[in-house]
């Protein structure tokens, strides 16, 4: 994290671990942030300062408005919500598959590069083991409240 520079953060929603925080203490150390956008069935990720006007998507949750937006690949670390994971990284999110589309590029590399995908949550939310999807983008570490994990 101390050399990432392009960071995507998500805007927490329904019990979601809040990353304001986080945000407020990384944004000191040269960090620039990002958030989700909806984009048809896929993601983009505009800027997130601290005066970037916000709107609520359709799902209702809120998002950057009006760009600039960065390209996937050009992000070090993306932090996604989850709903569940396991002990091998498969995540379970939301159901609608947005992280998975617009990652999917990083299911064809042969080792981890950027970005990394942490997700973030609560310790109940670790399951033992998931049935991974062909779909599925795994996870390359996980945080919650009380440890860490690496895949």
């Amino acid at each position: 994290m101390h050399r990432a520079r392009h960071v995507s953060v998500y805007l927490a929603v329904n019990g979601e671990l809040s990353l304001n925080a986080f945000i407020a203490c990384a944004s000191r150390r040269a960090k620039r942030f990002y958030a989700p956008v909806l984009n048809g069935n896929e993601l983009r990720f505009g800027l997130l300062q601290a005066d970037t006007p916000l709107k609520r998507n359709r799902f209702g949750i809120p998002e950057p408005f009006g760009g600039p937006y960065i390209d996937p690949r050009s992000l070090d670390i993306v932090l996604t919500p989850l709903v569940a994971f396991d002990r091998r990284g498969v995540r379970l999110g939301m159901g609608g598959g947005f992280y998975d589309r617009s990652f999917r590029f990083l299911g064809t590399r042969s080792k981890w590069r950027k970005p990394k995908l942490v997700g973030i949550g609560f310790e109940f939310q670790y399951i033992e083991k998931i049935g991974p999807r062909d779909w599925d983008i795994g996870l390359s570490n996980a945080v919650t409240e009380t440890r860490s994990r690496s895949f």
